[in-house]
């Protein structure tokens, strides 16, 4: 372990495996979607492939043509979400430190943050009606869901739009970003977008995360410290998993 300094103008999250753990409800509704479709795990690799990712991009690529027509793939992606949220939602809880660590941002100035998931509206705001908000993590004002985007991660739509909408919000431009992220898709839309992308380790081990970009992981929100907030700029304490040799 290692303490790493930060200093950014504003910070992004993903939501499932980096501010809640819904791992256990998603492999569960997975496997229930796997029972029918067996071949779409053949290289033991679907779990990952698919991991923070649009459900409804995970349909189009993989099952396209088991639904008969856009509506119907949308409606589909839906009801696997209710499935996450609802039908296994009491395996759902937060991640360590979230509650905590969104009681501190949300008393800075403007608030300079946002949630950017790959989750549907159904999914997203599930959460924090049936997890987050019992644990003290309230929304934040810019809450970006699947609908949102017109491409999901690992394009860096989402996290770009984000920024955009934080700064229209402050009334200045933000140069620094961070995000955090559980999943390479997610690593690769933060990298893209232009961001340092910081790494948890809830759903991927350490070296995962860093094989795919994450320039640090930390284990959990816990491991994150608000120092400071003077001249828009936010000091962030990172409590960092060192990368193997």
């Amino acid at each position: 372990m290692s303490t790493q300094l930060l200093r950014v103008n504003a910070l992004e999250f993903d939501l499932d495996g980096t501010i809640v753990d819904s791992t256990e409800a998603i492999e569960k509704s997975w496997a229930d979607l796997l029972a029918t479709y067996p071949h779409l795990n053949e290289d033991g690799d679907f779990f990952h492939k698919a991991h923070g990712v649009r459900v409804s991009d995970v349909f189009r690529k993989y099952l396209s043509d088991k639904f008969e027509n856009e509506q119907a793939l949308i409606d589909g992606a839906y009801d696997f979400d209710r499935l996450v949220s609802v039908t296994y939602g009491k395996l759902n809880y937060p991640i360590k430190g979230a509650g905590d660590l969104f009681k501190e941002l949300h008393k800075l100035p403007g608030k300079p943050f946002c949630i950017v998931t790959s989750g549907s509206s159904v999914l997203a705001h599930g959460h924090f009606q049936n997890v987050l908000h019992e644990a003290g993590v309230e929304k934040p004002d810019i809450f970006i869901v699947a609908e949102d985007v017109s491409v999901g991660k690992p394009d860096p739509e989402g996290y770009k739009r984000g920024v955009q909408l934080l700064s229209e919000r402050l009334g200045y431009p933000i140069e620094k970003v961070v995000v955090f992220e559980d999943a390479p898709a997610g690593i690769k839309a933060g990298l893209a977008s232009g961001a340092t992308v910081v790494g948890i380790a809830s759903t991927f081990d350490a070296e995962k995360l860093y094989e795919n970009g994450a320039n640090y992981v930390i284990q959990d929100l816990s491991k994150v410290k608000v120092k400071s907030f003077k001249d828009r700029v936010i000091e962030l304490e990172l409590e960092v998993i060192d990368r193997k040799n």
